[in-house]
């Protein structure tokens, strides 16, 4: 046999008994082999098997089951008292105006498509002023009511398809907002009713109640822009719910703080605790609930309120007492098709209700607290230097909500 074929033969035989040698003990110190995932170790699978965020942000990714398609509408969704999926309105007589057509956007069974839904053209970007601060037990506002976003083109333009439901003739205005809300709030002895604002959210812009000036569901029924804005008879642009253009930065688990109600608590994002789009069924009769929530940087355990797409969208009254109630002159109320703005005159800022009206001064904040919690009618009293002065809750033309008024009426102005 020649030396070439020894050779070959010579390896065939190394091959066979490496073959059949026996593997190593698991006393010589090799790492066993994960066999789902050759070549990975064992330890740094279950790992990452182990990990998860700190406590009350597990990582759940966003999960929506709303339908919105079929919303149900809001219209007349007022109530005297705080009721899941309402408004408890301090206004209960509504007398403005509105969208004038009906968009193709209803289906006719008392619910509306939002996919359908028409919005106000143009992409104006304005220059927005807007800061919060912390000072002492206070968090302070400070802004323009510009928003940080591009906005649409008001007032909306004949060519527009908005235009034929919707013909909102206002221009957004710049405004001087100075606001002071609690940085620690607390709950009230009972909730308070809304007026024609609820808050003001991280872009800069207030945000107004559910309703339009006719007590009909507001983000049904008005075109807003792509951001969900709109400007009212002051010039001051808002929202009716949590606009698209309001950054979730949360991606998976619990929203983040997106706004502020004026009674201090924030608002967040339409998502819970387990990534889930909330609901009216889980919130309360304000829109908002209790649990752990990131605050000022810290995981503290207090109430909050959720921005949804079902009526009444952000907040439904006031789980604690509310610093202001307003800061533009109508308090949320919108013209009607075809009126005139006033010449963008600013409001006093902070001040609930200022400014003018067309038709005599707002009345006196003194007046409008004492029918907080009270319904139409109700008897009421008001303390002034010359004493008591006794009347009935109701609305007066020049307020936008329930305010005690005399027996015999107002004075004159």
């Amino acid at each position: 046999m020649s030396r070439k074929n020894l050779f070959v033969l010579f390896v065939i035989v190394c091959v066979i008994l490496a073959c059949n040698a026996p593997l190593p003990s698991a006393s010589t110190g090799s790492a066993p082999l994960n066999d789902s995932q050759p070549g990975v170790d064992v330890s740094q699978t279950e790992a990452a098997d182990d990990h998860t965020h700190e406590e009350g942000t597990e990582d759940h990714s966003h999960t929506s089951d709303v339908d919105l398609t079929h919303l149900e509408l809001g219209d007349g969704k007022y109530s005297t008292s705080p009721q899941v999926g309402y408004v408890y309105s301090c206004n209960t007589q509504f007398n403005g105006g509105g969208a004038t057509g009906t968009g193709d956007w209803m289906n006719g069974d008392g619910t509306w498509d939002a996919t359908k839904k028409a919005v106000v053209d143009g992409s104006v970007t304005w220059p927005s002023s807007f800061a919060v601060t912390l000072q002492g037990d206070q968090r302070v506002f400070t802004g323009n009511d510009l928003p940080d976003h591009p906005t649409g083109n008001f007032p909306v333009d004949p060519s527009d398809d908005a235009y034929a439901v919707d013909r909102n003739p206002n221009s957004i205005q710049e405004q001087s907002i100075t606001l002071s809300l609690p940085a620690n709030p607390a709950a009230a002895a009972q909730p308070n009713c809304v007026g024609g604002e609820v808050g003001i959210m991280l872009s800069g812009v207030v945000i107004f109640s559910a309703f339009d000036a006719e007590g009909r569901d507001a983000v049904a029924h008005e075109v807003q822009d792509a951001c969900d804005g709109h400007p009212q008879m002051s010039g001051f642009y808002h929202y009716h719910s949590l606009s698209d253009c309001i950054e979730d930065t949360s991606t998976s688990g619990h929203s983040s703080l997106v706004g502020y109600a004026f009674d201090g608590y924030g608002i967040y994002g339409y998502y819970g605790e387990d990534g889930g789009e909330v609901t009216n069924e889980d919130l309360d009769e304000c829109h908002g609930h209790t649990h752990r929530v990131e605050w000022d940087g810290q995981m503290v355990e207090m109430y909050h309120y959720h921005a949804t797409h079902e009526f009444p969208y952000v907040v439904g009254c006031f789980h604690g007492t509310p610093a202001v109630r307003a800061l533009s002159a109508e308090g949320g109320q919108q013209p009607g098709a075809g009126q005139t703005q006033p010449n963008g005159q600013n409001q006093p800022t902070g001040q609930p209700g200022g400014g003018q009206q067309g038709q005599g001064q707002q009345p006196p904040q003194e007046a409008i607290n004492a029918c907080i919690g009270l319904s139409l009618g109700a008897a009421c009293s008001v303390n002034t230097p010359n004493g008591t002065v006794s009347g009935t809750c109701s609305t007066p033309p020049n307020a936008s909500q329930l305010t005690c008024v005399p027996i015999g009426g107002p004075p004159n102005p």
